[in-house]
């Protein structure tokens, strides 16, 4: 259900002239507008300090602060209101210092009223309702005779006259009086139907809320689970590393020692050890570059794999963001609930019937309510959709994640029983050296046997 989009607006109205007063009062009060009628500056300015109003009508000759006193004295207090400025004679210097001051437009004497209307319909941005709908000097004119006749018209600064408590004014005010409660029921009315509806809606989407709550418990398990897969792959490449540092220092005095070896007998060497030292070193390059290859591997799977995770921390971050939305809107939704409650409690204990006819004409602070009410279901239905759009994006992302760690660990494995292969290998029994060799000692060849095998790849 729509709220009608125009409010009633509020206008202040300060003229020294009963009669007048009264006149811009009836013409105003017929349009629609609520209004405020004051004689005296003093009163309208204490009033303005109170109460909020689009919209002032001032008189250019008001006793007490003549000319553009009371527009400076009322601009300091709501700096934002538009004035028009009644004047009895248009004049070019009048007019000039009234643009310079702030002053909306200042307006001669008017016969007719309805140019009067027109302007104020146009300094507040509202649709014209017409020349026919409006109040006519003759209807001024007839009011003005029944307040004569009803007598003190003009004697006080009352805007219906000093007989303000007189049956005609009594009758007019019980009247107005009764048509506005009767308003205020209608809207009351059509508004808990609307907003028990709302509450219906708001109740299934809280249930959705504590669905979305239940896959959030589950990914905070998922990431605890990729926490420790990446912790044990962290151990596993720390165990490689030392297993290479152990290698390189298995190599690397096996070549000191064959140095040494070689310049304590510096023997020549048959042809025959030549090349079986040959194949050892093609063998030894062979690993090492089977190695290299492998630990160049493992790094980019690394690296690729410590990117995942910073993204997926990333999307976490997000989706918590997404969360702390989605319980600031549950805890507004529930205000809005328990408002209901209330105002529907103070409804029924006060109004004994419904009324039928049409809700939402004059209260603005009502109207105002139902679009925040609209405004926040619409911006909640938007969250739900993104995070639904976010925690299947998620878990995509979760999946591809877990097939990488999978490969991860596959070559890890493989790997491992590549080491434990070169390990298990039991060396070969050292030849017999020769008559020509009996100096020059076997150690480097059957370190290298221990550590690569016979020469055949893993």
């Amino acid at each position: 259900m729509q709220l009608p989009m125009n409010l009633v607006k509020k206008i202040l109205v300060v003229h020294g002239d009963a009669k007048v007063r009264r006149h811009l009062v009836l013409l105003f009060a017929d349009a629609g507008f609520d209004v405020r009628a004051f004689a005296v500056a003093e009163s309208a300015a204490e009033n303005a300090r109170g109460e909020w109003y689009d919209l002032a009508v001032i008189d250019h000759e008001l006793s007490g602060a003549p000319g553009f006193v009371f527009v400076d004295m009322l601009k300091k207090i709501q700096p934002t209101v538009p004035v028009l400025l009644l004047v009895s004679k248009l004049e070019l210097p009048l007019v000039v210092q009234g643009i310079r001051l702030g002053v909306a437009d200042v307006l001669a004497a008017q016969e007719d009223p309805r140019v009067m209307l027109r302007r104020v319909r146009t300094l507040l941005r509202l649709e014209s309702a017409g020349d026919a709908e409006g109040v006519t000097p003759e209807d001024l004119a007839q009011v003005e005779s029944m307040l004569e006749q009803m007598g003190g018209a003009g004697r006080s600064a009352h805007p219906f006259g000093a007989h303000a408590h007189e049956p005609g004014a009594d009758l007019l005010r019980v009247s107005k009086e009764k048509a506005v409660l009767e308003a205020r029921i209608e809207r009351l009315q059509h508004e808990k139907d609307a907003l028990e509806a709302e509450l219906k809606t708001l109740l299934g989407q809280n249930a959705d809320a504590g669905r979305l709550q239940a896959e959030l418990a589950e990914l905070r398990t998922e990431r605890e689970l990729a926490a420790a897969t990446q912790a044990a792959i962290d151990e596993k490449a720390r165990a490689l590393a030392e297993t290479r540092a152990a290698i390189a220092s298995e190599r690397s005095q096996l070549e000191h020692e064959r140095q040494s070896q070689v310049k304590a007998a510096p023997v020549p060497e048959t042809a025959a050890e030549r090349a079986e030292i040959n194949a050892w070193r093609q063998r030894l390059a062979e690993q090492e570059d089977r190695l290299a290859e492998e630990t160049a591997r493992f790094r980019e799977e690394s690296t690729r794999f410590a990117q995942e995770r910073r993204r997926w921390h990333e999307d976490l971050d997000v989706f918590r963001s997404q969360e702390e939305n989605l319980r600031a809107y549950e805890e507004r939704l529930r205000k809005i609930q328990l408002q209901l409650e209330a105002d529907r409690v103070l409804w029924c204990s006060t109004h004994a019937r419904p009324s039928p006819s049409s809700p939402f004409t004059d209260d603005a602070a009502l109207k105002d309510a139902w679009s925040k009410l609209q405004r926040a279901t619409e911006l909640l239905e938007a969250e739900r959709a993104n995070f639904k759009d976010d925690r299947l994006a998620m878990q995509d992302h979760h999946r591809a994640v877990k097939r990488r760690e999978e490969q991860v660990r596959d070559r890890e494995i493989q790997l491992a029983l590549r080491e434990k292969t070169l390990n298990e290998l039991p060396p070969p029994p050292p030849p017999p050296p020769p008559a020509s060799l009996k100096n020059f000692t076997r150690a480097p060849m059957e370190m290298a046997r221990a550590v690569f095998g016979s020469g055949k790849k893993a």
